[in-house]
C-alpha cells in the first residue's frame, strides 16, 4: 500500500532509530520493533508484520537522553507489507502510526528533542520553566 502524503508529513520529523513497544488497543501483548522516524504527530515503525490500517494501538517509547517514558495511543495510518526478495530498497515495511491525543508535555517533548536534532538549538531550562509554568497555571488567589 502507498504512503498518503497529506499535511501531516509536512510536519518537521526526524530520522530516530529507538526500540517502540506497541500493542493492540486493551491487551497487555506489547511488541517491540524500531522506529524509522518521529514527529509530534507520529511514529514510522519498522517491522515485517505490520497491523492492519486502522487498528488503535498502545504505544510506549522513551526519547534517547529522556527519563520520561511516552505512553500514547495510535493509529495505523499505513501498511508496507513485508515482501521478501523485493528489490526496491525504498519500501521499508512498516506502519505509519498517528498519535491520538497525545498530552502537551509528551508533545513538547517530542517537539523540543526534533528542533534540538535538527540543529536549533533549545535550551532545557526553557522547556522545563515552560511545562512547570502549564502545569502550575492556577489562578491566582486573592491577596489580603
Amino acid at each position: 500500500m502507498k504512503k498518503n502524503k497529506d499535511a501531516s508529513q509536512r510536519i518537521p520529523r526526524r530520522l530516530i532509530c529507538i526500540p517502540v513497544l506497541y500493542a493492540t488497543e486493551g491487551t497487555k501483548d506489547f511488541v517491540v520493533d524500531y522506529s524509522t522516524d518521529l514527529s509530534e504527530g507520529g511514529v514510522l515503525i519498522q517491522t515485517t508484520t505490520p497491523m492492519p490500517m486502522d487498528t488503535t494501538l498502545d504505544l510506549k517509547f522513551r526519547l534517547p537522553g529522556a527519563i520520561k517514558l511516552i505512553e500514547v495511543k495510535g493509529k495505523v495510518m499505513w501498511a508496507q507489507q513485508y515482501i521478501p526478495g523485493t528489490p526496491d530498497l525504498n519500501l521499508v515495511p512498516g506502519m505509519g502510526v498517528k498519535f491520538v491525543n497525545l498530552d502537551d508535555r509528551s508533545k513538547k517533548y517530542i517537539e523540543a528533542f526534533i528542533k534540538k536534532e535538527r540543529g536549533t538549538r533549545v535550551f532545557e531550562d526553557d522547556i522545563i520553566n515552560d511545562i512547570l509554568e502549564k502545569d502550575n497555571n492556577l489562578p491566582e488567589g486573592k491577596e489580603d
